[in-house]
């Protein structure tokens, strides 16, 4: 968890801000002060945050674009007299800081982070200061550049098979999505995106190019425990291999209606190399074969939402007529996947 919580600024934060005690060569008083984020605010896209830890206010941030480049971004941390490292790495807190303001805004692609470096001062025409209006802030900027994804909180591994790609994500050392992208797939979601660009992944139509079978990409703020990286990588490679029917890794489903984890709590029940239609789905669940088909089409949406694919295994539904049909990686890698486990049940590989 964070030590860190960045606010937009309120004007109702003046007299918090203000105790917390600004540098008096900046802000002259309340009214400049004031004045100061309004100019500011005016500018194009640019913005001002208060920074808090333990509800207790640390510092300013001034957020600007470069060149009116709203992907861009230039962001001024000013310290407040309370403000206390604690002996961490400058570049720890910053990130952290970075983080925090990503939640308030995830449009830009790279943030640059100053911050002032007490020991120096600024020899005007060497250095850079950071100008606020009428004011200018004396001390030499330390300058830290960040692209989006180091703020991701998310950690993506990415398994090969089949010429499609399975990206599982682990967000707080558990497993919350395990999805399919289809070849020449270009249309990732944001947060993949932003970790694939910055790991160079993607070629010039914007899709994964690699040669690796297995790509991990890692969260700067929510770091993956190693050992359940291990665990991930071992018990993927070895199901995709034939040599695991079963997984033992921590999951949560963060969204779901009831309906949909009694669905998903059945297809945890199918074992391996084996399927069950929508119709036989819906009757485990109802316990009533005549009503059964009346909830089929609900069971093949409530697959369709399935979060964690492949562990919860959607692709052993298949349609009442036994056709592959209603799986979010397209029928050929339902029948691939499929096609693995009938060659690999027999023997209890």
């Amino acid at each position: 968890m964070s030590n860190y919580l960045v606010k937009p600024w309120r004007q109702i934060y003046l007299n918090q801000i203000w105790d917390s005690g600004l540098p008096e060569y900046l802000f002259r008083n309340k009214t400049h002060l004031l004045s100061i984020i309004r100019q500011y605010r005016a500018h194009f896209n640019s913005e001002v945050y208060c920074v808090y830890s333990d509800e207790a206010s640390i510092a300013l941030l001034f957020v600007e674009p470069v060149f009116l480049d709203k992907k861009t971004l230039n962001g001024y941390l000013i310290p407040l007299k309370t403000f206390q490292q604690d002996n961490r790495d400058i570049k720890d807190v910053l990130i952290e800081v970075g983080a925090q303001y990503y939640l308030n805004n995830q449009d830009f692609e790279q943030l640059v982070l100053h911050y002032p470096d007490a020991k120096k001062k600024v020899i005007p025409g060497n250095e850079h200061a950071m100008f606020l209006g009428d004011s200018i802030y004396p001390n030499a900027l330390l300058s830290l550049p960040f692209a989006a994804a180091d703020f991701i909180a998310e950690n993506f591994i990415i398994f090969k098979f089949f010429e499609h790609h399975i990206v599982v994500t682990v967000l707080d050392n558990y497993i919350v999505q395990v999805n399919f992208l289809k070849p020449n797939y270009n249309t990732f979601e944001p947060t993949l995106k932003k970790a694939l660009t910055k790991g160079c992944f993607l070629n010039d139509d914007g899709m994964i190019e690699s040669n690796r079978d297995i790509i991990c990409l890692y969260s700067h703020t929510k770091r993956l425990d190693p050992e359940l990286e291990i665990k991930i990588i071992e018990q993927f490679s070895e199901y995709f291999s034939g040599k695991r029917q079963t997984f033992d890794l921590p999951y949560k489903i963060i969204k779901a209606t009831e309906f949909q984890k009694a669905v998903w709590q059945i297809l945890e029940e199918i074992p391996y190399g084996t399927v069950l239609s929508y119709v036989e789905v819906a009757e485990r669940l109802t316990h009533k074969r005549e009503e059964a088909v009346h909830y089929a089409r609900a069971v093949g949406s409530a697959c369709g939402r399935n979060p964690i694919g492949i562990i919860i295994p959607c692709h052993r539904v298949i349609g009442n007529d036994r056709s592959l049909t209603g799986f979010a990686g397209g029928t050929k890698l339902k029948g691939a996947l499929l096609d693995l486990e009938f060659l690999n049940r027999i023997g209890g590989n």
